[in-house]
C-alpha cells in the first residue's frame, strides 16, 4: 500500500503552496473560484466533511490518550511538566498503553499518512486542482483517468478547496472542501519510516506551530550507502523526490556521532544534496534525555535552535538521528515544550515514535532495554535548578535555555516567531 501511495505524491502533494497559508483557508477578496460551467457532479468529500489524515490505528491510540486526559481543564496540569512513570500512582494518562495499539489488524507499518478520496461523476481523464484557498491560486494539479484521485501527505487540521476539470478544459465542477482533522502530520515516505512534521500542533498562547517548516525522522542514506553500512533505509527515486521536492528540504540536521564504520553511524554529509539542490548539513552529537538536558554543549545546542529559527516554507529542516527516537524525541520535545505545546501533546509526539515499523518502542511511561529512559528525562527536568513547583514546562524550558544554553530572551523570541502563527481555531 505504501509503494502505491508513494506514486501520488510527486503529483498529489499538499503544502502551503497550495495557496498561501493553511492557517487562513479561504480568506480572499473574491469568494467564489473560477467555474465554467458546474455539469461534473461531486460525490465524496465535497461538501466541507472532516477528514482523517493519520493511520485509523494511530488514530486510535491518539483517541485513547484524548479521552484518558480528558477530565484535566486545569491550564496549570495541562502545560505542567507531569508525571509519566508507571510506578506512580498518578501518572499521565494513566491507563492507556502504546504497546496495545502498535498493531492494527496485523500491520505495525502505522506510520504512513491516510490518503484523502476523493470522487465525482464522469469517465475518461481529468484535471483535479487543490489547495487551501477558494480561489485556487497556486493550486496543485493532477491528472486521472476516471472518476476518483487520492491526496496525501496534507497538511493537519486545515480546509482544502478542489475542483476538476475535464482534459479540454471544456466542463468542470463547482468548488468542493474537505478539513483535514487532527494536530498530527505524519508522512508517507515509502522505506523511509518515522517521518513527521512537528507542526500543527497549537500552544498555550493560542498560536500553532507552523506546518512545513521542521520535519523530523529517521536517517536518510542512498542504495550506495547501503551497500556498505547496510543502515536498514533507502532513498529511492520517489521518495528522494519528496524530500528534495514535495518537502523541500534544505538543511539536514544530524544528532549522530561521527564515524561511519557501523549502522546507524553518522554518513557526514547529506544524501539529499545533488547538482540540482543545495542542502545544507550540519552534525551535532548532543545526546539523549537526561544526558542531553543535563551534559548537552551548550554552544552546539544554541547552534542547534538557531537552525530551526532559520527554517522557512520553502527551506524546511529534517532533523534526524538513525531512527528518529532517542536524539530526535528528545530534542524536539524540548522545542515543542519551549513553544507552548501542552504536555501531552509533546509526550505523544515522542511516544508515536511506536508506531514507525515495529522497530521501535519508545514509551513516555518506562524504560525500554535499560537504555530508552523518558521518565528519567521527565525527573532530570523536574529536579533541575530550572524547575519550580507548579511552574509550566515551556518557562522551565525557557529558563533553561537562557541560563545553561546561553539564549538571551529576544533569541528566544525570534525562534517562537518563525515557528508559531495565529490558531485559527481561537477565537480573537
Amino acid at each position: 500500500m505504501k509503494k502505491q501511495l508513494l506514486l501520488l505524491i510527486s503529483s498529489a502533494f499538499a503544502l502551503a503552496s497550495c495557496g498561501g497559508n493553511p492557517s487562513n483557508p479561504g480568506k480572499s477578496e473574491d469568494p467564489t473560484a473560477p467555474v465554467k460551467d458546474g455539469t461534473i457532479a461531486l460525490k465524496k468529500n465535497a461538501d466541507g466533511e472532516n477528514v482523517e489524515i493519520i493511520h485509523p490505528g494511530l488514530k486510535a491510540y491518539v483517541d485513547a490518550m484524548y479521552a484518558a486526559d480528558a477530565d484535566t481543564d486545569d491550564e496549570d496540569i495541562i502545560y505542567g511538566v507531569r508525571e509519566v512513570d508507571s510506578k506512580k500512582s498518578e501518572y499521565l494518562c494513566k491507563g492507556v498503553d502504546a504497546a496495545t495499539f502498535r498493531t492494527y489488524q496485523g500491520t505495525k507499518n502505522l506510520d504512513g499518512a491516510q490518503p484523502v478520496a476523493l470522487e465525482w461523476e464522469g469517465e475518461g481523464e481529468f484535471k483535479v486542482k487543490y489547495a487551501t484557498n477558494k480561489m485556487l491560486t497556486n493550486a496543485k494539479e493532477l491528472t486521472v483517468t476516471g472518476g476518483s484521485a487520492e491526496l496525501i501527505n496534507l497538511y493537519a487540521d486545515t480546509t482544502y478547496y478542489w475542483q476538476v476539470q475535464t482534459a479540454d478544459g471544456a466542463h468542470d465542477s463547482k468548488l468542493g472542501s474537505f478539513h483535514t482533522n487532527g494536530h498530527f502530520r505524519t508522512i508517507e515516505s515509502g522505506d523511509a519510516y518515522n517521518v513527521r512534521d512537528i507542526g500543527g500542533k497549537p500552544t498555550k498562547d493560542g498560536k500553532r506551530i507552523k506546518q512545513g517548516y521542521v520535519y523530523r525522522g529517521c536517517e536518510l542514506v542512498t542504495t550506495e550507502i547501503n551497500k556498505t553500512l547496510n543502515h536498514g533505509v533507502t532513498l529511492t527515486e520517489n521518495n528522494l523526490s519528496l524530500f528534495q521536492d514535495e518537502l523541500k528540504i534544505k538543511h539536514e540536521f544530524d544528532l549522530r556521532k561521527p564515524g561511519t564504520s557501523t549502522v546507524g553511524s553518522q554518513v557526514g554529509f547529506s544524501s539529499l544534496a545533488d547538482e540540482d539542490h543545495d542542502v545544507k548539513y550540519t552534525q551535532y552529537a548532543l545526546g539523549s534525555f537526561g544526558d542531553l538536558w543535563k551534559q548537552g554543549n551548550p554552544t552546539e545546542l544554541k547552534a542547534s535552535f538557531k537552525i530551526f529559527a532559520e527554517a522557512k516554507e520553502d527551506a524546511a529542516v529534517y532533523c534526524h538521528c538513525w531512527g528518529g527516537a532517542d536524539r530526535t524525541g528528545t530534542l524536539i520535545f524540548i522545542l515543542e515544550g519551549l513553544l507552548g505545546v501542552s504536555f501531552l501533546e509533546a509526550a505523544m509526539d515522542y511516544e508515536i515514535t511506536s508506531f514507525d515499523n515495529g522497530a521501535h518502542e519508545r514509551y513516555r511511561d518506562r524504560i525500554v532495554q535499560n537504555t530508552y529512559d523518558f521518565p528519567g528525562f521527565i525527573k532530570a527536568v523536574k529536579e533541575s535548578d530550572y524547575y519550580d513547583e507548579g511552574k509550566s514546562l515551556q518557562a522551565t524550558i525557557e529558563t533553561w535555555m537562557e541560563d545553561r544554553v546561553g539564549m538571551s530572551k529576544e533569541e528566544i523570541q525570534e525562534l517562537k516567531d518563525n515557528l508559531l502563527e495565529d490558531n485559527p481555531n481561537v477565537a480573537e
